[in-house]
Parts: C-alpha cells; sequence; structure tokens
C-alpha cells in the first residue's frame, strides 16, 4: 500500500501545482488580488511550493507534520497579518488548496489499486490542512495585535464604504470628518510603496497622509487609499494616482493603482507615476498569456541566438534601439558598434522574429515583449 501511494506521489509536479494554487488564490479570494505582485511572486509562491512539497513528503512517510515544520507557515501568516490580508482569506487558500491538492493527488493515480490505496490519504490531508490552518492563525491573529488598531479597522469600513454608491451611515460620516476627508461623488484613488522599507515604515507614512486629509491605509509594504484633492508625494517613494474617479468605481480603480504601484516599484521609478507611463506593464499583468506569447515570438528566438558562440547582442541591441527613440546613430555610439553594424543586427532580429522596426504595431509588439521580459526577470528574484 506505502509503495503505491508513494509512486503516486512521485508523479505530482510540484512546481506546476503551486504555479496553479498562486493563480488559483489570486482568481477566488480578494484579499490575494490585492496582496502587491511581488508578493504573489516571490513569498506567496515560495510558501505554496513549500506546502506541496511538505504534504508530498508526509504522503510518502505516512506521518503528519513535525511542529518544526510549521514554522514556515507561521512566519508566512505573520507577513499577511502585516500586509492586512483578512484572516478569512489565509484561511479560505488553506482550504482551497487542501482541495485542489486532493484533486492533484487522485489525478496522479494511474489505476483503481493505486487509487484505493489513496482512500486514507484523505484523512491525512484533512489532519494536515487542520494543522496549518491552526499554526497559521494563532501566528496571525498573535501579529495582528501589534499592527492593527480599532482606528485602522473603522478607516478600512469607511474606504470600503466609499467603494460604492451608497449614503455613509452617520459613524462613517463623523470618522471621514474626522480626519479631513471631504465627502463628494467622486475621489482619486492612490498606491504608493517605500522601497526596502518595512511595513511599519508605511504605517507610519498612512498616518501622515491621514494628517493631511487623505484616506491612507497601509497594506503591509504599499499605502493605499482615496483624496479627494491632491496626494503629497515625494522622492523616497513610488507613487500612482488616478484621475478623479465616481465612487461605483472606485473598488476597480484602487485594484488597478495598487497593481500599478508594484509595476512601477519594479522598474525601480519613483516619485509620482502616472497611470499612462504604465500601460504596457498593466496589460501584461493582467494578461499572463499574452506576456508568455510575446516572450515566445519576440523573446526566445533572440536569446538563443545570443547564446550561440561569438552572437551579437540582439537582444540588447533590441533594447537600445527603442531606448534612444529609434535613433540609429545614437544606438550605434551606446553599444559601440558601427552603424552598418547594426543595421545587420536589425536585419537578423527581423529574420528571427518577423518584426519590422519600420512598422508601428510590430514596434509596439517589440516593446511590449522587453516589458514582458523584464516582468519575467523581476518575478524570478
Amino acid at each position: 500500500m506505502r509503495r503505491l501511494v508513494a509512486a503516486t506521489a512521485d508523479r505530482i509536479e510540484h512546481l506546476v501545482v503551486a504555479r496553479d494554487l498562486v493563480r488559483a488564490y489570486r482568481e477566488a479570494i480578494p484579499g490575494f488580488r490585492r496582496l502587491p505582485e511581488a508578493v504573489l511572486a516571490s513569498e506567496i509562491a515560495a510558501t505554496t511550493r513549500r506546502s506541496v512539497a511538505l504534504f508530498a513528503t508526509l504522503v510518502r512517510e505516512g506521518r503528519p507534520p513535525a511542529d518544526a515544520e510549521l514554522d514556515p507557515f507561521r512566519r508566512d501568516a505573520e507577513d499577511r497579518a502585516a500586509e492586512g490580508l483578512p484572516l478569512e482569506d489565509l484561511l479560505h487558500a488553506y482550504r482551497l488548496g487542501a482541495r485542489v491538492g486532493w484533486q492533484v493527488v487522485v489525478g496522479a493515480a494511474e489505476d483503481a489499486d493505486e487509487r484505493l490505496a489513496l482512500v486514507p490519504i484523505a484523512g491525512l490531508l484533512m489532519d494536515y490542512t487542520d494543522r496549518v490552518s491552526a499554526a497559521a492563525a494563532q501566528a496571525y491573529l498573535e501579529e495582528r495585535h501589534h499592527v492593527v488598531t480599532q482606528d485602522e479597522r473603522r478607516l478600512r469600513r469607511l474606504l470600503d464604504a466609499l467603494c460604492g454608491p451608497l449614503p455613509l451611515p452617520a459613524e462613517l460620516r463623523e470618522l471621514a470628518e474626522s480626519v479631513g476627508l471631504a465627502l463628494v461623488d467622486s475621489y482619486r484613488p492612490f498606491a504608493a510603496t517605500i522601497p526596502d522599507a518595512p511595513a511599519r515604515t508605511h504605517f507610519a507614512r498612512a498616518a501622515q497622509l491621514r494628517e493631511r486629509g487623505v484616506l491612507a491605509l497601509a497594506e503591509g509594504a504599499r499605502i493605499a487609499g482615496v483624496a479627494a484633492t491632491d496626494v503629497p508625494g515625494g522622492d523616497d517613494w513610488v507613487l500612482v494616482i488616478a484621475p478623479d474617479t465616481p465612487r461605483r468605481e472606485l473598488a476597480e480603480a484602487l485594484d488597478e493603482v495598487r497593481l500599478a504601484a508594484d509595476v512601477a516599484q519594479r522598474r525601480a521609478l519613483r516619485g509620482t507615476v502616472s497611470l499612462d507611463m504604465l500601460i504596457p506593464d498593466l496589460v501584461l499583468a493582467r494578461s499572463r498569456g499574452l506576456a508568455r506569447d510575446l516572450r515566445r515570438s519576440v523573446l526566445e528566438p533572440l536569446e538563443r541566438q545570443d547564446r550561440r558562440k561569438n552572437s551579437a547582442d540582439l537582444l540588447g541591441t533590441l533594447r537600445t534601439y527603442l531606448d534612444t527613440g529609434l535613433d540609429r546613430n545614437a544606438t550605434a555610439r551606446r553599444i559601440h558598434i558601427h552603424p552598418n553594424t547594426l543595421d545587420y543586427r536589425l536585419r537578423r532580429i527581423h529574420e528571427l522574429t518577423g518584426l519590422s522596426l519600420h512598422d508601428t504595431h510590430d514596434l509596439l509588439r517589440a516593446a511590449m515583449a522587453l516589458a514582458a521580459g523584464a516582468q519575467t526577470a523581476d518575478a524570478d528574484q
């Protein structure tokens, strides 16, 4: 029986399962959609891979997890608490992971004997989910006790209420007045990050903004909120602010500026950044399939050629050519080659990718492919 179970577990592709789970969290759980993209691609993905690998080990060995093996999930829960992820969303992720995990295990069985051998594994999975959830919930509540005050919970209720067309109850109207936020029909949604700063720094900056009449809430290593006027900027952070937005559209607009702030930070931008500057990046972040297709059709042929011995740096040439605004002489000077050599490289790029850099549509494809490549590199770090 143990041999059949181990054979089934060995067929499970941990990385694929973890990747699919992170995608499921984003699609099914509102709190995960609000997390910074960098957190999803790094911390959430790493914790999910660790969980899948640990459960596969427990299946092979037929045992429950040791308490020390739960420590990574406790630390992850503390991080999610600091970011403001609701506890119910965190526990939802574990339940969703158990459901998807069981489907994967059953799907990996090749015959009736292996499926029958998996019956006891259902109990092991439920016990595993209970133990991980309990450890995570306790760590979450202990951390949340330190970082969330009653006032912050009330401010979150105010922000949620403003993201809708209904009149505010008297309690929330008074709260808005206490922070100096005008009650109007439209607001400017914004999101900001302070690079390399911990959650407590973001909490302090959010409090400073509220003193200036801005409804700002820290969400771990990010700040988000709305303002009736401008949001004061600064050179030490990345601020993305959208135009005046009707209340009924604020929820969607806030999700957009949160994603934009994450993208802007990955691009090492500073100061106030407009959404217009990030349109290609936002389109790619919203459409993983499009980003993947662009990488395959544009970047991969150039990367394969560049890996060959004595090959020219075609990918770097393309990037520099676009960065200089298609200036032939400036590109040649920057990468220290003769303009005729540049012409040869551009012809090779055309031969390998089919892109004509004299065509507006192809130029857009090239620029978006480079942006897709940059997003992938950031996610892998």
